[in-house]
């Protein structure tokens, strides 16, 4: 290959590595940090990942025929399309870059399919330009671009083995959830913007400019008598309704009026490019917490003139996910003050962030009713959240409190990872079922039968909701080996897991 040829070979490479990266880039040029810039490629990437799991063997096989197909016609000669073949690989070394990002971060393992393709790819298009490299010993052939040609198809290899077991179906399968977890009842989401308190709409930032911050409110289609109110808040920059989808409809199909609040995150308050955050007790010092704060009361207030008379306050789940978690705790102290929560109470605290540390923001529990029930839930493969901010919130809610750690599984395919954004509708799986909506679905059925007095029925659906060894067990691998099982504490900061979180400091 001529030295022109070979500037010209690495331009098309690092074209279509970078072209990859140019919409991120973007986004960090224009203020974003690096999670949002690269949250389109995540959602991709999920979305790529879950089209594979349901069609593995399709895309197996269209592998294998055409890498056997290029074997078989021989190498291209054309020199643009050689040039096309380079920058296709510059693109999926780009994807990969990306992809091994997310999954250090988030996906830690779940996702063995995506990089499997990504390694056929490389393998067949390297086969395409330049067969199957070989290396003169004997004349001493070490060319640089016959070693990058060996070390790209080593490198597919290490990309496409850990996909083989789950591409000949020969991986254990985990167990799917025995029974569905939703309710028979139908309803209607509706839309309700309410008013942002000036305050906060005069420091809103740009990322989420075109947000019109609302209650999606979700109803029984036909009045079926007295329903619980479950409220439900996003995590950090992610108001997007479809992102908790499945968690609403948990709940509203069992019968309960669910609204999914928004509240502004990117907002900029006096202070915010000057304060040196402080991270202890489970509580933070960011000085956003205060325009959040009077954002989400204003959308309480407003909630209350958006509901019709059947929907039961005395009933309530308050839940969050993440740094909504945090601000749950808020909305549960605005409910108590309020009066609400006086017959039933669940709160549900997922993947829990911060709560502020300001005095003016923390929560009174004089009004907390006896009749009540407190999850705290982590997952064991959280790169986002230290546990011992759901250590700290157990311990202020008390002896009610159960806080839960999802086991990660990596024993069959798919891999069962508990990560940060279990919750989330674009992640729902298996271990999702078992580690999560079986719990939301029998807060649903617990909340239902208080409104109803059955005392049957509040026992069964209580029984679902403490620690026990039923409720810790996740099933069980398709070979018989059992799913690693929820760990549970009742006062985790006693525990010596957590003994740690006495002296943690999160900053």
């Amino acid at each position: 290959m001529s030295e022109l040829s070979k500037r010209k070979a690495m331009l098309s490479l690092f074209s279509g590595f970078f072209l990859i990266w140019i919409g991120p880039i973007f986004k960090l040029v224009s203020g974003n940090n690096i999670s949002n810039a690269l949250w389109p490629l995540a959602i991709d990437t999920l979305e790529w990942s879950f089209i594979l799991r349901e069609n593995r063997e399709i895309y197996f096989a269209i592998c294998i025929i055409s890498l056997a197909l290029i074997i078989s016609i021989g190498k291209i000669n054309n020199k643009y399309l050689r040039m096309l073949g380079i920058g296709i690989i510059g693109s999926v070394l780009g994807f990969l870059s990306v992809f091994f990002l997310l999954d250090a971060a988030y996906l830690r393992g779940a996702f063995v399919l995506l990089p499997s393709i990504y390694g056929f790819i490389i393998l067949n298009i390297i086969t395409a330009l330049n067969g199957i490299p070989k290396i003169d010993i004997k004349n001493k052939d070490w060319s640089l671009n016959n070693i990058g040609n060996l070390l790209l198809i080593v490198f597919a290899i290490y990309l496409i083995t850990p996909g083989i077991g789950p591409f000949l179906g020969i991986s254990p399968e985990p167990p799917a959830y025995p029974s569905h977890l939703g309710g028979d009842v139908e309803f209607e989401t509706t839309i309700h913007q309410y008013p942002m308190p000036v305050e906060v709409e005069d420091i809103r930032g740009e990322i989420e400019g075109d947000i019109d911050f609302s209650i999606y409110l979700s109803l029984p289609s036909q009045s079926i008598g007295r329903i619980p109110l479950a409220i439900i808040l996003h995590g950090f920059a992610n108001p997007d309704f479809a992102s908790y989808q499945d968690w609403i409809e948990t709940l509203a199909s069992k019968g309960m009026a669910v609204a999914f609040i928004q509240y502004p995150s990117d907002v900029m308050p006096e202070g915010w490019d000057t304060y040196v955050l402080e991270e202890k007790q489970g509580m933070s010092n960011h000085p956003y917490h205060v325009p959040r704060a009077i954002a989400i009361e204003s959308a309480l207030d407003y909630l209350t003139t958006i509901t019709p008379n059947y929907v039961d306050y005395s009933n309530l789940l308050v839940s969050g996910h993440s740094l909504g978690a945090g601000y749950a705790l808020l909305v549960l102290d605005s409910a108590l003050e309020r009066g609400w929560a006086n017959q039933s109470l669940v709160i549900d605290l997922e993947a829990p962030y911060a709560r502020p540390v300001q005095s003016h923001l923390q929560v009174n529990f004089t009004g907390l009713p006896d009749n009540f029930i407190a999850h705290i839930a982590v997952s064991e493969d959280d790169m986002s959240v230290n546990d011992c901010f759901a250590v700290y919130h157990s311990e202020i809610l008390g002896d009610k409190a159960l806080m839960l750690k999802i086991p990660s599984d990596r024993h069959g395919f798919p891999r069962l990872v508990a990560s940060h954004y279990l919750q989330a509708t674009q992640t729902h799986d298996s271990l999702a079922d078992w580690g999560f909506y079986r719990r939301i679905a029998s807060q649903a059925d617990w909340l239902n039968a208080n409104i109803d007095g059955n005392l049957e029925e509040i026992t069964e659906a209580h029984q679902k909701l403490i620690d026990s060894n039923e409720n810790r067990f996740m099933g069980y691998w398709e070979d018989g080996t059992p799913v690693n099982e929820i760990k549970t504490w009742v006062n985790p900061l006693d525990s010596n897991e957590y003994e740690y979180c006495k002296t943690w400091i999160g900053n």
